[in-house]
């Protein structure tokens, strides 16, 4: 793995949890249902989505 991947990796796991306590945050001030709870948990995913791909290509890789 190069290091620009490393570092990618590490700077996405930290926008993963960055974006989880938001998220808890806005679920718990505005509710589940709420238009920011929804999208913040959609960029959570994205997020996620981003890290999956990452680890499918290292596999394919190695």
């Amino acid at each position: 793995m190069s290091i620009e991947m490393e570092v990618n990796q590490s700077e996405l796991a930290a926008a993963i949890l960055i974006k989880k306590r938001e998220m808890v945050e806005l679920g718990m001030t505005y509710g589940l249902l709420d238009e920011r709870t929804i999208k913040c948990s959609q960029q959570l995913d994205d997020l996620l989505n981003k890290h999956l791909h990452i680890k499918r290509r290292k596999l394919c890789f190695n």
